[in-house]
């Protein structure tokens, strides 16, 4: 067993990353290669066996995380504030789903703040347990982006309707309290599932909500429940993660993964 170091999960040693917030233990992180964008590279001098040696690792960083879970580029932050984008900034991905500037990282004592600057598709945090929902928020795991909806109350007891005098015969829907809409790349909504149990398990296999055809999803990947009247998402120890958008400007800590896009990026300090 090992222990994440950010979050303090106790891994198997057969696991590469942490199983809640997606780390990599150190001695592996520091064998991977190192790519500075805005700054001079670390002199050849100063390298030894693939670990960047001297100074420099007291400096914070992204980290490119494949979706096979290994490190690749690392982006050192090496001013005050930093922007990524598409087309324009100081760190740039050719990746179709990213705005020309598409977010900004200032950075502050032990962290750094991050401001989604585009309105479309936004930043997604990985949760490091459980967080409160809010209407309108963005889910994603897997490929699956869903949006949370509150459902009106005068929409949780509906009544039958009734043409000529006549009731009409369907299938008897119990109240809900929320529901998931699917976000097509169309832009358009896809299925929509109404909540009406407290607890809802959303999976490729073993849950309420299935997404079968989704081969980066866990058996059972997160749940949504309503708790003392509040909307709560949960991550499962999923392998890859449960990301929520970011409503606002939010602090990143060590070890906090972000999602640009196809873009998956961790932060780290020295």
């Amino acid at each position: 067993m090992w222990r994440c170091k950010p979050c303090g999960k106790e891994n198997p040693d057969t696991a590469r990353t942490c199983r809640r917030c997606g780390t990599r233990p150190r001695a592996e992180r520091l064998s991977e290669a190192a790519h500075v964008l805005g700054a001079t590279p670390t002199p050849p001098s100063r390298r030894k066996a693939g670990v960047i040696a001297g100074p420099v690792t007291a400096r914070s960083r992204l980290v490119a995380v494949l979706p096979n879970g290994r490190d690749d580029a690392v982006y050192w932050l090496e001013s005050q504030q930093i922007d990524l984008g598409r087309l324009q900034g100081d760190i740039r991905f050719a990746d179709p789903q990213l705005a020309p500037r598409h977010a900004r990282l200032n950075l502050t004592l032990g962290g750094a703040m991050i401001t989604p600057l585009d309105g479309r598709n936004g930043v997604y945090l990985r949760i490091r347990s459980l967080v409160e929902l809010a209407e309108g928020d963005h889910i994603l795991l897997g490929r699956q982006v869903l949006k949370f909806e509150l459902v009106p109350e005068h929409e949780r007891r509906p009544r039958p309707a009734m043409e000529d005098g006549v009731v009409l015969f369907g299938t008897p829907a119990p109240p809900a309290w929320a529901r998931l809409r699917q976000m097509t790349a169309s832009g358009l909504s896809r299925d929509v599932v109404h909540l009406a149990r407290p607890d809802t398990t959303l999976g490729r296999e073993q849950a309420d909500l299935v997404f079968a055809d989704d081969e980066f999803l866990s058996r059972r990947h997160a749940q949504v429940s309503l708790k003392n009247g509040r909307p709560i998402l949960t991550d499962l120890e999923s392998s890859n993660g449960t990301y929520v958008r970011l409503r606002s400007p939010h602090v990143l800590v060590p070890g906090d993964m972000i999602r640009l896009g196809d873009q998956l990026l961790r932060f780290e300090l020295g």
